[in-house]
């Protein structure tokens, strides 16, 4: 693992920013997750304001949140080979929001669902621009320094 901190932290600019972005995404994603499991009716009263019907399936997205935040980790590790990873995360960005947008109307308030989409929405644009500029690096066959 320091290695491969090691390699990241003399990678080029644009490499960092893309890791430190993704490595965001996923505590953004992890933590929420962890709210929403253990916190589950104190999360659903602050976001909602109100009661909480049915527990099963509102813990159950906070599982489904730890585990993407597992995935989003998983290209960190070795981002020059596991780049194509990243659009993947960005592909889940997306589908987010147009989950968020298209169901938001389903929610006992909608507008923070709206707001939720934003975030998304930033994320997934952010990581786009951040991957596009990287991308050139990460694909590159030539030695570097902080390559294997």
């Amino acid at each position: 693992m320091r290695n491969e901190l090691e390699k990241l932290l003399s990678a080029p600019r644009d490499v960092q920013s893309l890791a430190l972005l993704i490595f965001l995404v996923g505590i953004h994603s992890m933590g929420l997750g962890i709210f929403i499991y253990f916190f589950t009716e104190l999360f659903y009263q602050f976001f909602f304001h109100s009661k909480l019907d049915n527990i099963f399936f509102v813990r159950q997205s906070g599982l489904f949140l730890v585990c993407l935040a597992m995935f989003y980790f998983s290209p960190l590790p070795d981002l020059k080979r596991r780049h194509r990873l990243v659009f993947v995360i960005i592909l889940t960005k997306v589908l987010a929001v147009l989950f968020l947008v298209t169901n938001s109307s389903h929610a006992p308030w909608p507008p923070i669902i709206l707001l939720a989409a934003a975030g998304d929405g930033c994320m997934a644009l952010l990581l786009t621009y951040l991957y596009r500029t990287a991308l050139p690096r990460l694909e590159e066959n030539a030695a570097a320094a902080w390559s294997d």
